[in-house]
């Protein structure tokens, strides 16, 4: 799989020695691509927090002074494709996040329908319970047509992917190390199956060690590819906890099981649902809160009765469908013109705020004036705002 040549300045960019995660997005969020870093100047990097003008330098020779070749054959050999900020299937979840990584690495395929995904994470260690809960859940959820995202190491997150694959469902594998590394080891076979129905994910160059110091990051991808985590099984100090958190400081949905006080693998969920996170007690309750988000792309039944068994032979939604244009909200006479417009754009699909702003006539709306139509959209009860700054009609 041939790298295409507008993406080899991210590439480059990446493999300088000295670029980390941070200091990567710095560069694109402020120079907005890989090719206009090489085109400043090392006192315009070096002005940049985090940078000075030894590594600015370095930084403007690597298009020469790195070789790309090794890391070229790796992505080939393992089929893998470099999705950029710039690309259209760049997941939307993840755009939309506050940091938006701008190079991913790609094994599988990523779908649009992934924007509709909810992370399954929990212990390493887990226990017979852990594991039971997390099939259930993970099962379910993959019968409605929502995408598993778990981060492929042993225990919880293995059994998540597991149980979507099993379901007939999509599942998306987010890793710590680069994707020539299978780790754990143990993983291949289900490596295998995931690339089938599903993809593998990584920010990190092919060869990159698992890193205990890479999962942190690993953990906030995984909750920002999501619409929601689910933390199903935790100690007091576990990265699922991590995860969660990242999922709570970007306004998405999080949940939790609830455990036996007495064990120590349920005191980090235990202590997610005092600090606020949602108790749920099945798969149901989890598509209970979140049915604003999902209705018009489950099926209208699935949503008012939380039930995958109802409707379908096999308990599982074959697609989703698409959302219906016809019907109206009760709350939508007397609206101005600018409200009927971005009403309409939102009876097609939930948008984003960037998404639908960039659909809008530049001219008649601007950032804030989109924000103000919106506001009084919301106080009509047209429509609701929900996680992400996701915007969607209310039926």
């Amino acid at each position: 799989m041939a790298v295409e040549s507008s993406k080899l300045p991210y590439l480059q960019l990446r493999l300088v020695p000295q670029m980390t995660r941070v200091r990567f997005y710095a560069l694109i969020d402020h120079f907005q691509s890989a090719e206009a870093v090489f085109g400043a100047t090392a006192k315009e990097i070096a002005a940049l927090r985090g940078f000075d003008e030894q590594l600015a330098r370095e930084i403007l020779e690597a298009p020469r002074a790195i070789s790309c070749e090794k890391e070229l054959e790796l992505i080939e050999r393992y089929g893998v494709r470099l999705v950029t900020l710039e690309d259209d299937d760049y997941p939307e979840n993840l755009r939309q996040s506050s940091f938006a990584p701008p190079l991913l690495y790609v094994r599988g395929s990523l779908t649009s329908e992934d924007r509709y995904a909810l992370a399954v994470i929990g212990s390493r260690r887990a226990t017979q319970y852990g594991r039971a809960i997390a099939q259930e859940f993970s099962g379910q959820l993959a019968r409605w047509g929502l995408t598993v995202v778990s981060g492929f190491a042993r225990g919880i997150d293995s059994e998540a992917h597991e149980a979507a694959l099993r379901a007939g469902g999509r599942t998306i594998g987010v890793l710590g190390n680069g994707l020539a590394v299978c780790y754990p080891p143990e993983n291949r076979a289900l490596e295998k199956r995931i690339l089938e129905n599903g993809a593998l994910v990584s920010e990190y160059p092919m060869e990159t060690p698992p890193d205990r110091f890479n999962f942190p990051e690993r953990n906030h991808l995984i909750a920002t590819l999501s619409l929601g985590t689910l933390v199903v099984e935790a100690a007091e100090k576990s990265g699922a906890l991590i995860t969660a958190k990242e999922a709570l400081e970007e306004n998405r949905f999080v949940f939790a099981v609830p455990g036996d006080i007495t064990r120590q693998n349920s005191r980090g969920t235990n202590a997610l649902i005092q600090q606020g996170a949602k108790l749920v007690q099945s798969a149901s309750d989890i598509l209970a809160e979140m049915r604003h988000v999902l209705r018009g792309y489950l099926r209208e039944d699935f949503v008012a009765n939380a039930d995958g068994s109802k409707g379908h032979p096999n308990g599982r939604e074959a697609a989703p469908v698409n959302r219906s244009t016809g019907e109206h909200s009760n709350h939508t006479t007397n609206l101005s013109s600018e409200e009927a417009e971005v009403l309409s754009l939102l009876r097609e699909e939930p948008l984003y705020f960037d998404v639908l702003l960039s659909k809008l006539d530049p001219e008649r709306f601007n950032v804030q004036r989109l924000a103000s139509v919106l506001l009084s959209l919301e106080m009509k009860q047209a429509i609701r705002q929900m996680p992400g700054k996701l915007y969607m009609v209310l039926r």
